[in-house]
């Protein structure tokens, strides 16, 4: 007599439990694929910052022509190898631009620029702040980079709090001092995979900021130039 009603409740027992994974399966589903897209960003803000790191680095190699020469030059020939080592550094990047109808440098842009600090006043020798006694000027930019981004030539860089937010008009102040930089700004726009028409783009922009290993300065060689980059006047 008791069979029949353990049997039935055995069977609502197992509808109820095939409600509730209907219902709770796509929550999940949903979950895992969003975190899925945070974990990509997160490798695609690391590897954009290795970017701007790794393109500093190559730059700041460049040695003078001479034992007795002090400054150092780099050409278009540097600068487009050293933007391609991009797709090497972050081969994301050439899926993601192919995925959006793009050419892969439209999906990312590096920007490279020579900025050489001068002493305003002797007066500030000695002086802890060193931005309030230097002022940051660019000598030549990558203005053809297909980007707004890159650093111009006018008016002097702006020294900021080091943790303040990108703008290519500003520099960290703690890079003010005497000498010379080279500044490479990244940019890549990361548009979710999933859930592009619910989560918005985000735009991951990292910097770097390295001084010349051989050079007291490095200069932008003109000769040959496919416009990826120009002297400031």
């Amino acid at each position: 007599m008791r069979a029949r009603p353990l049997r039935q409740f055995q069977r609502s027992a197992a509808g109820v439990a095939a409600i509730e994974f209907a219902m709770i399966f796509p929550l999940l589903l949903v979950l895992l694929l969003a975190g899925g897209q945070v974990i990509l960003y997160v490798d695609a803000a690391r590897k954009v910052q290795r970017v701007a790191t790794s393109v500093s680095e190559m730059l700041s190699q460049a040695a003078p022509g001479s034992s007795s020469a002090t400054t150092a030059t780099v050409n278009t020939t540097d600068l487009n190898f050293s933007y391609d080592a991009a797709t090497v550094i972050f081969p994301y990047v050439l899926g993601d631009a192919a995925r959006r109808n793009l050419t892969w440098r439209q999906a990312i842009t590096v920007s490279m620029a020579g900025i050489a600090f001068t002493k305003l006043s002797s007066a500030c020798d000695g002086a802890d702040d060193k931005s309030t006694c230097y002022a940051a000027t660019v000598k030549w930019t990558s203005t053809g980079t297909s980007s707004a981004s890159y650093r111009p030539c006018l008016p002097q860089q702006v020294p900021v709090d080091n943790a303040a937010p990108y703008n290519r008009l500003n520099l960290p102040s703690s890079l003010y001092g005497p000498g010379f930089i080279i500044a490479v700004d990244v940019s890549f726009t990361f548009n979710p995979t999933f859930g592009d028409g619910l989560i918005s783009p985000v735009t991951i922009i990292r910097s770097a900021f390295v001084q010349p290993r051989y050079a007291t300065e490095i200069d932008f060689d003109t000769t040959n130039s496919d416009g990826i980059a120009s002297i400031c006047s």
